[in-house]
């Protein structure tokens, strides 16, 4: 007869039902509440003996229910119910067993996530549950496994800090870039797949010293909470030496998804091969390394050079990195905006004008001085405040690290290989 089943307490100490027919159960009733929790999530719990609940009849499973304890709430992971003894009140009777199982274990309140028409979903409203509306369900997996992050950490790689994209000032034009072609596909996947639109997987940015190319790939990995391993040319040797240790490398960094993998001074292992014969073998690697690398997803390698002259043109071509774009020394709009970080009641735009070829390297030795000569005027007159004047003299004893000559160059090179 139908009516004729029970719901007991799993006892884990002699288990009448195994496990196994508890997950066989709740893979036939498609139980797991929602996308919280797996297959794998249910297992687990009844491994480590959470609270867990069963109905019977005439010795079969037809009905069970799995949930975890963490401090005061319990989370309800599975209600599953056998497709034949459903509407009989299975449900509602598990649940209430449950609930005195959780306050045996310290809970006091019960948390489940349903989806509309799940099984069981009438038992909840039945046994006095509450529906929050307006509540949303974000997911995401872990940025890595255990197996990537050791690999990261052994090249001296980490996930950034989050906040560092936004906290790129004076770069409007090269973020804007970067920001619009790189960050936004990479962030969007499912959207660029509707278009049509590749994702960027391999980048190399160009420019003057001290314009920010490296802080920039390492704030494009926290934007996208991505790890950030940087390689030094210098660990990797010349020669035939280096060429394997690239390529051992990034066969190795090759095991990890979601990554940024930079590469500064790039001019140093892919020099023009024609202008030094010695860094053949690295050009060589590169240019075999950079497809295989580019070939899966949530992937993205960044080289940066102050010399893109000096690159080899074969990775210049198109079908080695996707984008090439120069970041130069901040404009007056963008030097004005470095100003006003550390002068938020002076005149940022006379600081800009006095600036020319400035970098954010410069401004934040400028703001060093500044700080400085206001600190040593607050000690006699007791006025901790950072004037215009203190900012202008601070600029008279700083050398810009782009020169006239050097801005025109650049100019002169972003006309040239710039590929966006």
């Amino acid at each position: 007869m139908k009516n004729q089943w029970r719901a007991l307490t799993l006892d884990y100490r002699d288990p009448a039902i195994p496990f196994e027919e508890i997950v066989r159960l709740i893979d036939m009733s498609g139980a797991a509440t929602g996308a919280a929790y797996s297959r794998s999530d249910v297992v687990e719990a009844l491994h480590e003996q959470q609270p867990a609940v069963v109905a019977v009849a005439s010795g079969a499973l037809v009905g069970a229910v799995v949930a975890r304890v963490g401090g005061s709430d319990a989370h309800l992971m599975a209600l599953a119910l056998h497709p034949d003894w459903r509407k009989l009140g299975i449900g509602s009777a598990l649940l209430r067993q449950l609930d005195q199982e959780i306050i045996h274990r310290g809970a006091r309140r019960l948390l489940a996530l349903v989806s509309p028409g799940q099984v069981g979903e009438l038992a909840f409203s039945n046994q006095g549950f509450t529906h929050l509306d307006g509540l949303h369900l974000y997911v995401r997996d872990a940025s890595m496994v255990p197996e990537e992050l050791e690999v990261v950490e052994r090249f001296g790689g980490h996930v950034p800090a989050g906040g560092l994209w936004e906290s790129m000032k004076g770069f409007s034009a090269a973020k804007g870039i970067l920001d619009r072609r790189v960050v936004a596909p990479l962030a969007h996947t499912e959207l660029a797949d509707q278009l049509g639109l590749v994702p960027p997987a391999a980048v190399l940015l160009f420019g003057p010293p001290g314009t920010g190319k490296t802080s920039f790939a390492r704030a494009i990995a926290s934007r996208l909470s991505w790890a950030f391993v940087e390689l030094h040319p210098s660990l990797l040797g010349p020669g035939v030496d280096g060429a394997r240790a690239l390529r051992d490398t990034l066969a190795e960094l090759g095991r990890v998804d979601r990554l940024v993998c930079f590469i500064d001074e790039a001019d140093e292992i892919a020099s023009d091969r024609s202008e030094r014969p010695d860094s053949q073998p690295l050009v060589n690697e590169l240019l075999k390394a950079i497809p295989v690398f580019k070939s899966r997803p949530h992937r993205l390698m960044v080289m940066a050079t102050n010399s893109i002259a000096a690159i080899d043109p074969a990775l210049l071509r198109p079908g080695r990195f996707d984008l090439v774009i120069p970041v130069g020394a901040p404009d007056e709009a963008e030097r004005a905006e470095l100003a006003a970080e550390f002068l938020p009641d002076g005149d940022p735009g006379e600081v800009a004008r006095r600036t020319f070829g400035f970098t954010p390297a410069d401004f934040a030795l400028v703001a060093q001085r500044s700080a400085q000569l206001a600190f040593d005027r607050a000690l006699t007159d007791g006025s901790p405040v950072i004037g215009t004047d203190d900012v202008l003299a601070a600029v008279g004893l700083t050398r810009p690290s782009v020169t006239p000559d050097a801005a025109r160059r650049f100019d002169e090179e972003a006309v040239t290989y710039s590929r966006l």
